[in-house]
């Protein structure tokens, strides 16, 4: 009876995948240490387990392409030969081969690659590269004995799980988080004790339950960040310029949706830090720099978000040319210029039509896309900010949260609006007084424990489009942003911290600035919540 193998196709998908990054990965590593040992061993068995499952789901082609890899890998094994920069294209390019044949199985179309030709050129001879027959072959190493088997056969303490099913299950939990609230609800009102007794228990079990539940949709920022050296790798010599590469924080966790949204907001970041970053070697020789450029990509984690950040050692932004780049395509008044920050200069370069110029230039260059990412991390709930000196380099930092799903927020009042301001957006509340605010020309002001000045903002008259009025009917106030950029939004009341459900705006709404989404709290009021950071943004002196 025939075997039906469609059922094992997302099994053997992910695996796949996973054997061509690890064979990228190993080849990047091999390329700048030829002879560790342990890089080969990797790659080797990466090329040698694809050609197994391959083999197994009857995709020929793809088994003989990755036995023709692994063949050529043997040699370097056995010192036959060692790694020259061309024979690391030609494996590269094969690596390349095997994922375009992966994609077009997967994608169910006839493929493109002709695995004849691939294989000759991965069997080509290099003859600069040979050995001479002086060098002694390794000892091969003892193969496990019969032990080994057994303790091989034991169950795996993973399995795969079909991201539709954790969906669903999260969703039921938002649905809990919901009825959890409806229920403290009626508590508040009947004051039962013994309905007090068993709220307190359920919410034990549904704190558990969530956060078990977001944990199993956490995965490593490693899954989109090995994608990216082999890409600078290739964009470095193609454009005749050399970096080194940097990656910190691979073991920091995301929501996979997140996580899968920013790979093309961090594609177009790394190659504006390649493009129009990074001088070439001898520009930056001139002005007393080392010939090799950096590049760094990291992420960590603060309190309930991720920041993510690109940045590099190169020319650096130029805010003067900016802000007249933006001015001569309408992008801004000349006026208006006047009143902008540094801030808000930088931040241009992420307006649309702001690099619509024909000649790419050291500024338009680095608006390339840059509206793309700033409207994919703000749909993301995140922010964006950028810090630039210049002559020494260019910062970006992606401010994400762990999950889109389930936030702690805390509820305010604004007339007779009720509106949830994500926590991991507020530094903290004080409470104001007429002796400490200070009336300037611009704002009226503050200050916090520390004596630093802070803007005050009503966030009532920000929601209506008016930033210029008296701020000081407002008992408290919410510090939020960061840095230089920190600003306290006044509020009519507090109501308290609360865990909300995040639910996107109708299509019809289309995209709100300073608007997250909305929720509904436990008696069905539906609220909306905000993004203070770039509703902050709107906000201009009076």
């Amino acid at each position: 009876m025939p075997v039906d193998m469609s059922e094992f196709r997302d099994l053997f998908s992910a695996e796949a995948r996973e054997h061509i990054e690890a064979m990228n990965a190993a080849l990047l590593a091999l390329e700048q240490q030829p002879d560790a040992e342990e890089a080969l061993s990797d790659l080797f068995r990466a090329a040698h387990s694809l050609k197994g499952i391959a083999a197994t789901m009857g995709y020929d082609d793809l088994a003989r392409l990755a036995h023709a890899l692994e063949d050529r890998l043997d040699a370097l094994r056995q010192g036959e030969e060692a790694l020259s920069p061309e024979l690391a294209d030609r494996l590269f390019q094969g690596v390349d081969a095997l994922q375009t044949l992966l994609n077009d199985i997967l994608a169910g179309r006839p493929s493109q690659v002709d695995v004849d030709y691939w294989n000759r050129i991965l069997a080509q001879p290099s003859p600069l590269n040979q050995r001479t027959t002086e060098i002694a072959h390794p000892e091969p190493k003892p193969t496990p004995g019969p032990q080994s088997t057994i303790y091989a056969s034991k169950l795996p303490e993973t399995i795969r799980v079909h991201t539709r099913h954790l969906d669903a299950l999260l969703n039921i939990v938002a649905e809990l988080v919901i009825s959890r609230s409806h229920l403290w609800r009626i508590q508040e009102i009947h004051n039962l004790p013994d309905l007090q007794e068993a709220l307190e228990k359920h919410d034990r079990l549904l704190s558990d339950l969530r956060d078990t539940v977001l944990q199993t949709r956490m995965v490593p920022v490693a899954h989109i960040f090995n994608r990216f050296p082999r890409m600078v790798r290739d964009l470095l010599r193609e454009r005749g310029k050399e970096a080194d590469f940097i990656i910190e924080g691979y073991n920091i966790e995301l929501d996979r949706t997140i996580l899968e949204r920013i790979n093309d907001p961090l594609l177009h970041l790394l190659r504006n830090a390649v493009d129009h970053g990074i001088e070439s070697p001898e520009e930056r020789e001139r002005v007393g720099k080392p010939r090799r450029g950096k590049i760094w990509l990291r992420a960590w984690r603060e309190r309930d978000s991720v920041v993510i950040e690109v940045a590099d050692d190169g020319r650096g932004l130029d805010k003067d040319k900016i802000v007249q780049t933006a001015i001569e395509r309408e992008i801004i008044s000349s006026v208006e210029a006047k009143e902008l920050n540094e801030h808000q200069i930088l931040m241009l370069i992420c307006a649309p039509g702001f690099s619509t110029a024909q000649e790419v230039t050291n500024i338009s260059g680095r608006g390339v896309g840059m509206d793309v990412v700033k409207r994919e991390v703000e749909a993301l709930h995140g922010n964006l900010t950028i810090e630039s000196t210049l002559g020494e380099g260019t910062t970006f930092r992606l401010r994400l949260p762990l999950t889109l799903a389930i936030i702690q927020a805390l509820l305010v009042r604004v007339g007779s609006e009720v509106y949830a301001i994500p926590l991991s957006q507020v530094e903290h509340i004080i409470e104001i007084h007429d002796d400490r605010i200070i009336t300037t020309p611009q704002w009226e002001v503050t200050t916090d424990e520390e004596g630093k000045p802070i803007p005050l903002i009503s966030l009532a008259q920000l929601l209506n489009g008016l930033t210029n009025g008296s701020v000081t009917e407002s008992q408290y106030t919410i510090i939020v942003g960061e840095g230089r950029h920190r600003v306290g939004l006044n509020v009519d009341e507090l109501l308290g911290r609360e865990e909300i459900v995040i639910r996107p705006l109708p299509p019809a709404f289309g995209s709100v600035p300073g608007i997250a989404g909305a929720s509904i709290l436990g008696e069905g009021q539906v609220i909306l919540i905000l993004d203070v950071p770039n509703l902050c943004d709107t906000a201009q002196p009076r």
